[in-house]
């Protein structure tokens, strides 16, 4: 028999029991396609807080999230950041009334967790959050109500009337690198990237991105992430290799050994590099720095998933990489949140860009319930500059960071 409990939520302290039934996701990864949507500008850091300005909230908002299983970190995450930016607002009457909560791994189908939020009385649903989930739900035709949902479906292609939706994607990332390379005055690069699919569809995506921005990419190198020596893949990349051929064919022609120092190719401006995680991304970047040795340096440009606040980025040094505000570029109306949420949720459900994900969430609720011709202002939210695009998917520009001394300098 099914439980049905009132959520009530208080503004110090709550507790939360789940309404549900049971469901099994088991995929949070995004899908990645290789369709090209060119960001014209940066990240305008300058613009206010989500909660400047704010529009009506709808009163009644459900939230579909895996709270048990294998993502409950995740989903409880997004929670707590969703909370924390119910908590930023000091007034009753310019937040959401009732905040009911699902779990959506007590479902047998994401669709009856919607239908059950519905029947309860919500105006706004924020999720789910697992990929898996998301594409079942988006197999429905149109929603009586609208649809916050918290990753892409499996076919990013589908578009669903009253469906929006809003993920960490790495496609926002590789879109705002080839616009940071471009406005850092680089136009000629090369990429280095693991050799599986996501790989391979990033690279694509950054080279047709960067070369409709006029640049150009000489070279591309897939190596294998389950190796730890990578040497041979980027002497390949650097065309080390020929200088080595050549020392090799003159000593034999001269019958004796001559000094040498290989030269790597003098014709890329950067390398972006793609790394599966922070591991990987520090063995690249010591052997990178080793073939590089005595040449003059050349900039290195990668993603968010090279960094994390609690390890050591000491071997990192010199990567310029992309992440939301959240994590590396916290201004004065967002400064003392990660602490705060590290303070009174400490434990696995503290996940910087999880928690920024539910903080915008909260608000994204507002501005698309009051959104007229699929168009809301850009604002300036936790995940990073947000905005609308043409089939609902909502886009992030991102902020930017240099680590140096395996500390984060933020930059333009």
């Amino acid at each position: 028999m099914k439980k049905r409990i009132k959520i009530i939520i208080q503004l110090i302290f709550f507790n939360y029991l789940i309404i549900g039934c049971t469901s099994s996701s088991i995929n949070i990864n995004e899908n990645i396609q290789t369709e090209v949507i060119v960001l014209p500008k940066m990240r305008d850091a300058s613009l206010s807080s989500p909660r400047s300005d704010l529009d009506d909230f709808p009163n009644r908002v459900a939230l579909l999230l895996p709270l048990s299983g294998e993502y409950k970190r995740e989903g409880e995450s997004v929670l707590i950041g969703f909370l924390s930016a119910h908590y930023s607002l000091i007034t009753s009457d310019q937040k959401i009334h009732s905040i009911n909560i699902y779990d959506t791994q007590s479902y047998e189908s994401i669709i009856d967790a919607y239908d059950k939020a519905v029947d309860e009385g919500a105006e706004f649903v924020i999720g789910p959050l697992l990929q898996e989930s998301v594409t079942e739900l988006s197999e429905k035709i149109a929603f009586n109500i609208p649809v916050l949902a918290l990753n892409s479906p499996q076919n990013d292609e589908v578009y669903t009337i009253g469906m929006y939706q809003f993920s960490l994607s790495s496609l926002d990332e590789v879109i705002s690198t080839s616009n940071k390379v471009v406005s850092d005055g680089n136009s000629l690069g090369a990429i280095i990237m693991p050799n599986n699919d996501l790989g391979r569809d990033l690279r694509d995506i950054y080279k047709s991105t960067f070369e409709s921005m006029g640049g150009v990419i000489l070279d591309d190198q897939f190596y294998n992430p389950e190796n730890q020596d990578f040497s041979d893949e980027l002497k390949e990349l650097l065309i080390i290799n020929n200088s080595e051929n050549r020392h090799r064919r003159l000593s034999a022609n001269l019958g004796e050994f001559i000094a040498f120092e290989p030269r790597r190719r003098q014709d890329i401006d950067f390398i972006f590099l793609l790394a599966t995680d922070i591991t990987n991304a520090k063995l690249l970047k010591s052997q990178l720095d080793y073939h590089l040795s005595g040449d003059d340096p050349i900039p290195i440009y990668s993603t968010s998933n090279i960094f994390s606040l609690r390890e050591n980025m000491d071997d990192l040094e010199g990567v310029i990489f992309t992440d939301a505000p959240w994590v590396i570029d916290q201004q004065s109306w967002l400064r003392d949140l990660p602490s705060r949420l590290m303070k009174f949720w400490p434990g696995d459900a503290i996940q910087s860009r999880q928690n920024a994900m539910g903080y915008d969430a909260y608000f994204l609720t507002s501005k698309l319930a009051n959104q007229k011709n699929n168009y809301i202002e850009e604002f300036n939210g936790a995940t990073g500059q947000l905005y609308v695009d043409s089939e609902n998917k909502i886009r992030r520009r991102l902020a930017w960071a240099k680590l140096i001394n395996g500390k984060t300098e933020v930059s333009d």
